[in-house]
């Protein structure tokens, strides 16, 4: 599969996923807004997500993916690993003028922070990025349609396919293939078209004889009731929090 393949299907979705090995070899994965610079996939994490920023910066690659049936748009789940730069923009100078366009028209819960001057006059937080950027793309790989992500290390390498899951939660187990090893599993979605509750659930573990055996378990729940605005507007400010929490780490 081409590069150009995966560079359209990432343009395309709403949501992604990435992920990489941390220093111990243990792969991990989340859950992303894919952005495009100079035809090849990009992110532009806001500073609540500094922590992953500056593991993105430490590894060795980066896995691209598009694997969410409900996400991907109807083009086949693709994946591929590849070399990144990261920097932290602290004035959100470049997120501005090479990513705000993007971020605003497939991403609508950025609307109500920057889809004006006023509004980015107002949330002086969320412009800053740490910004990811692929340098060299390794081989493309597509995938079945399957319920998750499964990433796992083999050899010192990240192994990336997807996998059918038996169940919903911690004790989930996983019904396709997967060679030993440890190995994080994500699955993830989203109300479509409005993206104002994405949902994910996470394990991490280790694989031995097609059984996972899952030491780490975290999700977001998915929500179908609307949101009411006590709880859209404390979940706001957490994030401001969040955002401004991070800036200030990073000298911002």
């Amino acid at each position: 599969m081409s590069k150009h393949q995966l560079v359209s299907a990432w343009r395309a979705a709403p949501l992604a996923e990435i992920a990489w090995l941390d220093p111990d070899g243990r792969p991990d994965a989340a859950t992303v807004v894919p952005l495009v610079h100079r035809d090849r996939p990009a992110l532009a994490l806001t500073f609540d997500r500094l922590d992953l920023g500056r593991r993105l910066a430490g590894a060795e690659a980066v896995l691209f993916s598009v694997t969410s049936p409900a996400l991907g748009g109807g083009g086949s789940p693709v994946s591929a690993w590849a070399h990144v730069s990261v920097h932290e923009d602290l004035r959100g100078t470049e997120f501005e003028e090479h990513f705000l366009n993007q971020e605003l028209a497939k991403h609508p819960p950025a609307r109500r922070f920057v889809d004006s001057p006023l509004l980015r006059a107002e949330h002086p937080w969320y412009l800053p990025r740490i910004l990811v950027r692929v340098t060299r793309i390794e081989e493309v790989t597509t995938h079945p349609f399957r319920d998750a992500l499964a990433v796992t290390t083999v050899a010192g390498h990240g192994c990336a396919t997807t996998v059918d899951l038996d169940r919903q939660d911690r004790e989930a187990a996983v019904t396709s293939p997967l060679p030993d090893g440890p190995t994080t599993i994500l699955q993830h979605g989203a109300d479509i078209p409005d993206l104002d509750r994405p949902w994910w659930r996470r394990w991490r573990g280790d694989v031995r004889d097609g059984v996972l055996a899952t030491a780490e378990y975290d999700e977001r729940v998915q929500v179908t009731d609307p949101q009411g605005v006590w709880r859209r507007w404390r979940d706001q400010i957490r994030f401001e929090k969040a955002c401004r929490a991070g800036l200030r780490r990073a000298g911002g």
